[in-house]
């Protein structure tokens, strides 16, 4: 009987093995759009071209109900997922800013005071140290002794960085006009990055006028174009045309973030992604190449503008057009046929409280002044315990949703902390604001219920967390103009996952998958180990 069943395992597990395409791509291509929800997908359709988002749409699958089960819906914690199918419970990136107590300092996601910037003066120290785990292109070179090449581009320094890896090859990002790495990667740029940067392909923009890709027409169900409540980012103003000169006759900072919040610096990205690919014969070597590339544009207009506004709806065509171009080049150089190319993004955003009550003015949205938390915590200390005298403040720090109660305040009054998270937990419970309140102690011994609590275990590390950790109601948020994301709402955790590949089954899926089902997927795909800790599932309905 025994041997019986051993051997119906075997078959079983044949036919499954047989189902894999039987050979591996030549190149797999990740792309990550910042702050891209999956509703912009039906909204924006009937403006697509052929080859960009119609490539996925029409030849390949379309989860549509693809989520992060993860509460701090952030460009780091997102991108720590993608690569890796795991969340901050297992990788440690709970956030993009945490307090590290120990140090009495704020850390940012990728910093590493031992790996100095390569190609720019600018004292930022980065590195993939804080990631917890491996990804996919660890694993893949770990399969075959780094014959693999993977590299990894991006605006931002987080989603190059998280999404390559701690193995990568190379990880580049921009500072100011330039494409740059770090010292973990390389002791200096390869020649053909110099040329890149000096070429002048950003500054070739100044001056340029950000106008609509189609008629204007065509954006008026987005609603008005000027919303007072739109951010003037770096003097674009709030209505097309948006002239990126930063306000200035001549090239200056502010330059550099009106270019970094318009299409055009998604344009040299991609031009920089292309001579990635050709520069370093990616997937024309014999062996499986990974190319990740993050754009982070999106993000920026969307805080500024809002998902509701006519520059969001316009990124979303210019993005079609340009992964158009970019999948027409890799088709050119590589074959469509030889790649496996999967889209997703890093969060969604909340829409702007001022379009809701517009349509409702008792529409249940808001912005609020975070300080609110912090002074609400030091008065209900106070009043149970007494003011602290040496220490002076029980909160210690207060960075996003995270409270840190002061060490020398607990020794000072003799206050156990799971004692004093109680008592800050009771009084934010009580903020009109609030939707959840966790404790350190509570999340530490896993005490939740609910999507809710499991999503805030997700986020979740007994060394990065503070003592409290709280959720906002949904529609509302902590920023003054504009749009911003990171709580646990689908409007935040709702994004694209879409996948071309042949052997693949195109279609449209309809059952909830989750963003950390990527990396387990691709590494049975590659017939290599699955990332460290892996928390997802290898998505089988996808193969033949």
């Amino acid at each position: 009987m025994h041997a019986f069943a051993g051997f119906l395992m075997l078959i079983v597990f044949g036919l499954f093995r047989a189902s894999f395409p039987a050979e591996k791509p030549h190149l797999v291509v990740v792309v990550s759009l910042d702050q891209f929800r999956y509703d912009y997908l039906p909204r924006f359709s009937p403006y697509f071209g052929n080859g960009g988002f119609n490539l996925f749409l029409k030849q390949g699958a379309n989860f549509v109900n693809c989520h992060y089960l993860h509460s701090v819906n952030k460009t780091g914690p997102g991108h720590a997922v993608i690569m890796s199918g795991t969340y901050a419970n297992t990788n440690g990136i709970i956030t993009n800013n945490w307090f590290d107590v120990e140090s009495s300092r704020q850390m940012y996601c990728v910093q590493d005071e031992a790996s100095p910037i390569v190609g720019a003066k600018k004292n930022e120290p980065r590195s993939p140290k804080n990631f917890i785990g491996s990804t996919v292109g660890d694993q893949l070179k770990d399969s075959n002794a780094g014959q693999s090449k993977v590299i990894s581009v991006s605006n931002k320094d987080r989603s190059a960085i998280l999404m390559g890896g701690k193995l990568a090859d190379a990880a580049y990002w921009m500072i100011d006009s330039l494409f740059v790495s770090s010292t973990y990667y390389m002791a200096d740029l390869p020649a053909w990055v110099k040329k890149f940067n000096a070429s002048g392909k950003v500054t070739a923009y100044f001056g340029k006028l950000w106008e609509r890709a189609r008629p204007e027409a065509d954006y008026a169900r987005q609603g008005p174009d000027d919303v007072a409540a739109e951010e003037d980012d770096a003097g674009l103003g709030r209505t097309f045309p948006h002239r990126v000169d930063g306000g200035a006759e001549t090239i200056t900072a502010a330059f550099i973030d009106a270019f970094e919040t318009t299409p055009f610096s998604s344009e040299v990205l991609a031009e920089f992604a292309m001579q990635a690919l050709v520069q370093e014969k990616l997937g024309q070597r014999g062996v499986t190449d990974i190319l990740c590339i993050g754009f982070s544009a999106n993000d920026r207009i969307g805080h500024a503008f809002g998902p509701g506004s006519h520059e969001v709806m316009d990124i979303t065509i210019r993005t079609d057009r340009l992964l158009e171009k970019l999948f027409a080049f890799i088709d050119e150089k590589v074959g469509l046929r030889n790649c496996a190319i999967v889209l997703t993004a890093d969060h969604g955003v909340a829409p702007m409280p001022e379009a809701l009550r517009a349509q409702n003015a008792n529409a249940s949205a808001g912005r609020i002044d975070k300080k609110i938390f912090r002074e609400a915590a030091e008065k209900a200390l106070t009043e149970k315990f007494g003011s602290p005298q040496s220490a002076k403040e029980w909160i210690l720090a207060h960075q996003d949703a995270y409270l840190y109660l002061n060490p020398a305040a607990l020794r000072e009054k003799g206050v156990e902390a799971a004692a004093a998270e109680q008592v800050v937990k009771n009084a934010l419970q009580r903020l009109p604001a609030i939707h959840s309140v966790y404790t350190h102690t509570q999340l530490q011994s896993a005490q939740v219920d609910g999507d809710h609590g499991k999503k805030a275990l997700h986020s979740f590390h007994p060394m990065r967390t503070g003592n409290i950790f709280y959720q906002l109601r949904p529609f509302y948020f902590d920023r003054k103009f504009g749009s911003t994301h990171g709580e646990p709402w689908n409007y935040d955790g709702h994004v694209p996952m879409l996948w071309y590949s042949p052997g693949i089954k195109p279609g449209t899926y309809y059952q909830q998958v989750s963003v950390a089902d990527i990396a387990p997927t691709l590494a049975a795909m590659l017939q290599i180990e699955f990332p460290a800790a892996s928390q997802g599932r290898v998505l089988y309905e996808l193969f033949e």
